[in-house]
């Protein structure tokens, strides 16, 4: 007799088939958008640009970069036809990016005039007549050359080193080690007795050096204000003449300096005042002399 299903089971296989199906789809769209993400080109947009890319990335022209150097050139081909140049501009960006070449490490670094050799096939795909596509193209790789470049910075993903060897293990320490680190030190050795003829006597026996006393040796090498009588505290006995005398002479000093001291001129140049002074005086007495010898014969 055949058992019928369970129906648990089937709802439990049909449920881990679909949790299959559905991580197996999300497994391929993340590898779908990162290989999306990796063949994206690098846009440039800028006439003179300066642009970091990864190495294999693709590297395109912005046709808005050299839109305006198009006008210029058609109408230095064809002269004042400025519809003809308006139409060509308008074909030119809607044209999209402009493959220019491929980031690698040894090339970091696009002149003017790699970029308009990139970019002049296109031209002929914006309805120019036929006989001027030559000539709008020289005036264009003319223009471009002077005015447009693009330098790279190549960046590399980082490669993981190698992973570093994780140390040897440290055998374990030997058991005949183990047994000789536990052993207990020996003991020390005894010391042996010194040789009479060489050790040093201690103090205080014969053959030492003797020891030298700090204390006087009599008691009348003391202070006399330290002798004093045994029961009987020592007193001081100050030597009054001297001390009066020493304080007579600090009290003059004091005096002295308090009013100043008094010392005579020298006395180099005494003759050479002196004689002047004498020869007036001499001078005056004859004058004088003179004056009463003539007041005196006047009276007679």
């Amino acid at each position: 007799m055949r058992t019928p299903p369970n129906p648990l089971v089937r709802s439990t296989a049909r449920r881990t088939l679909a949790a299959g199906l559905v991580s197996a789809a999300i497994a391929a769209g993340s590898l779908l958008s990162a290989g999306t993400a990796a063949a994206d080109p690098l846009v440039v947009d800028n006439a003179l640009a300066i642009e970091t890319a990864q190495a294999g990335q693709e590297i395109a022209i912005a046709p808005s970069t050299v839109d305006f150097k198009v006008r210029q050139a058609v109408l230095l081909a064809m002269p004042l036809a400025f519809d003809e140049a308006d139409r060509a501009v308008e074909r030119f960006l809607a044209l999209g990016p402009i493959p220019l070449g491929t980031a690698e490490p040894g090339k970091t670094f696009y002149s003017g005039r790699e970029i308009a050799e990139a970019v002049q096939p296109a031209l002929s795909r914006i309805g120019l007549p036929e006989d001027k596509v030559d000539s709008v193209a020289r005036h264009f790789k003319n223009l471009v050359s002077l005015g447009n470049a693009l330098t790279l910075r190549i960046s590399e993903p980082e490669e993981e080193g190698p992973a570093e060897p994780a140390p040897p293990e440290q055998p374990p320490p030997a058991r005949e080690t183990q047994e000789r680190t536990q052993e207990p030190a020996p003991p020390p050795a005894p010391a042996e007795p010194a040789d009479p003829s060489t050790a040093t006597p201690p103090p205080g026996q014969p053959g030492t050096t003797p020891a030298v006393s700090v204390l006087p040796p009599t008691h009348g090498s003391l202070p006399g204000w330290l002798q004093s009588r045994p029961g009987q505290a020592p007193t001081y006995q100050p030597d009054t003449g001297e001390l009066a005398e020493k304080a007579r002479e600090r009290e003059l000093a004091a005096q002295q300096q308090a009013a100043g001291r008094a010392e005579a001129l020298p006395a180099q140049h005494s003759d050479r005042v002196a004689l002047p002074v004498l020869i007036a005086a001499v001078s005056l007495a004859v004058v004088t002399a003179g004056l009463v010898r003539s007041w005196v014969l006047r009276r007679q």
